[in-house]
Parts: C-alpha cells; structure tokens; sequence
C-alpha cells in the first residue's frame, strides 16, 4: 500500500457545524499527489484493511449526530458510503474494521446505510468524513474520526 498509518479523516469542534439540513464534509488534508489541502485523504492505493474510530465528546444541547465515513473510486466524481455511525447526547467512541478483501458478488449502488451499518468490501483511493447535525450543539462538544490503514 501507498501510504499506510494512521489518518485524520476530521477534529471538529459541532458548535461550529450545526448544519441541520446537509452533511458537511469534515475531512481536510494536504493532497499527496500535489500538497494542496482536499475536503478527503487520498494516497491510499492498495489499502487491504481500514480500522475506523470515531470519538464523541459531548458538552451540551443537540439532539443526534451521524458521522458518515465515505470512500470514492472515481477521483472524487462519487463517494460511497462505507459506515454511518449515529451518536447522539453522551460521549461515545466506537471503532469498526473494514476488509477490502470482501468480495462483492451483487453489485452495490452508492446510497446511504442506515443507522450504524457498514458496508464492507468497498475501497477507493480516497476517504472522507462528514458529519450531520440535527439540534444545535454547544460548548466544547466536538468530534474526531479516524482511519488507520493497513
């Protein structure tokens, strides 16, 4: 694999987000092809595994959140959604691990999972976060993803 480790798919403090209505893309790196910052991490050509941790701290107000880790395999053109994990007004962390050695017999058509689903097997060269906020969170509530690849 290209570039193998741990990643930073987002740190974002929620008061800053609340966007109700639309996810916002939390992701935000430098790109490995050219240095410029992207809104996803990309260099990760031959990644067989992905460990993903999400980590919740909550201060106050809001009423649910759901983080929707995303992985593209046309340059960016359309992102697949590969976990959606839904938290809601207490601290949570929670750790998945995807296999891209899944085989895939019938093909999948990107759409949004449900509540705390995965979908395993499905890996691009570039993965992002982004986040979606119903109720307005306050104080110092804030959020990391993370993507150790392997």
């Amino acid at each position: 694999m290209n570039s193998p480790g741990l990643k930073n798919l987002g740190d974002v403090s929620l008061a800053a987000i609340n966007a109700a209505t639309t996810a916002t893309v939390v992701t935000s790196s430098p790109s490995a092809a050219n240095g410029e910052t992207v809104a996803y991490v990309d260099g990760l050509e031959g990644m067989l595994a992905a460990s993903l941790q999400v980590n919740f701290n909550y201060g106050a107000g809001g009423t649910s959140i759901k983080v929707i880790v995303e992985t593209s395999l046309d340059a960016g053109q359309t992102w697949v959604e590969v976990w959606r994990c839904a938290l809601t007004t207490s601290s949570e962390e929670n750790v998945i691990n995807l296999s891209g050695l899944t085989p895939k017999t019938t093909p999948v058509t990107p759409a949004a999972l449900t509540d705390d689903t995965c979908l395993d097997g499905i890996f691009g060269d570039r993965w992002r976060s982004k986040v979606l906020t119903v109720g307005a969170y306050t104080g110092n509530t804030s959020l990391q993803v993370r993507l150790h690849a392997r």
